[in-house]
């Protein structure tokens, strides 16, 4: 299924999911059917997409940013206590997270503000890996965007905009990803200050990028941040698997806590990607055939 780009963004996901809900049916008897004669069932057919998680697991050891509250898990019960439980100690901004606008800018919307309708959003996927490949400080331009743009029409309102750098490959190992030089200064890619501009300008509703940050490692003004923050929209770092995600296409599910108060917090970020339509053969298992009478 190809999704309308200037569809509303849960809408577009519902037109996505509904089809399949609609095509499966029981063997369960009618609620009001006065026999108790099972209906002919028919098997659901086999899902038409594929669901990638972009979420980094949580563990003990993963990057934290300088000065951070690292993750910490501590068992709290155990079997022979009946049950299994642990506590978890971490700053807000460790692992897979959402930055709410309020994280850089007083007065702007924080977490639990956010709505549960920009938690579903069409993705644009900007691939950057061998430009960054290159460059680790490496910023993401309105040039960029424009470049996407050619390709595939203008960024629709409503988007969620990745930028796949590659860097979220270094994930498991921490001095890696945050890449920090003999003076303490961080060196990895963000998002330049005219990209976010341009994303605002294009009513993107979030951004995210697979590094520890919206902006360049080096930067000490967060120009992006505050440029996009600024704007009371959100922004999601520290993602996995951008490379497995198709330009264009795929429905994204930010999983974020809806913390009051709350300016960052950790979230579970799945993609549903379509599958590719193919031409069904003559031997395809799956191919409707004419039932025989009994």
């Amino acid at each position: 299924m190809v999704l309308p780009m200037k569809m509303h963004p849960l809408a577009a996901a519902l037109a996505f999911v509904a089809p399949v809900l609609a095509a499966c049916e029981t063997n369960t008897p009618e609620p009001q059917a006065p026999s108790s004669k099972p209906r002919a069932s028919r098997r659901c057919p086999p899902p038409r997409h594929h669901t990638v998680d972009l979420a980094q697991p949580m563990q003990e050891g993963m990057p934290v940013w300088p000065g951070g509250v690292p993750f910490k898990m501590t068992r709290t019960s155990d079997y022979d206590q009946g049950f299994r439980a642990h506590r978890f100690e971490m700053g807000e901004n460790v692992g897979t997270h959402v930055d709410a606008p309020a994280h850089f800018v007083p007065g702007k919307r924080t977490l639990a503000q956010l709505t549960a309708e920009e938690m579903v959003l069409p993705a644009v996927v900007l691939d950057l890996h061998e430009k960054v490949a290159g460059n680790p400080d490496y910023a993401v331009r309105a040039g960029d965007i424009g470049d996407w743009e050619a390709a595939h029409g203008e960024v629709p309102p409503g988007a969620l905009v990745l930028a796949n750098t590659g860097w979220g490959a270094r994930f498991r190992d921490a001095a890696k990803y945050l890449n920090a030089d003999g003076g303490g200064v961080l060196h990895f890619p963000g998002f330049a200050a005219d990209a976010a501009k341009l994303l605002v300008e294009r009513d993107a509703v979030a951004i995210g990028i697979d590094t520890a940050s919206l902006d360049p490692g080096a930067s000490k003004t967060f120009d992006a941040h505050k440029t996009w923050l600024g704007a009371n929209r959100y922004g999601v770092e520290n993602l996995a698997n951008l490379d497995k995600l198709p330009p264009t296409g795929a429905t994204v599910v930010v999983g974020v806590l809806s913390v009051v108060e709350g300016t960052e917090a950790q979230a579970r970020v799945l993609a549903i990607v379509p599958e590719t339509d193919e031409p069904q053969t003559d031997d395809d298992p799956d191919a409707a055939t004419p039932s025989s009478g009994h």
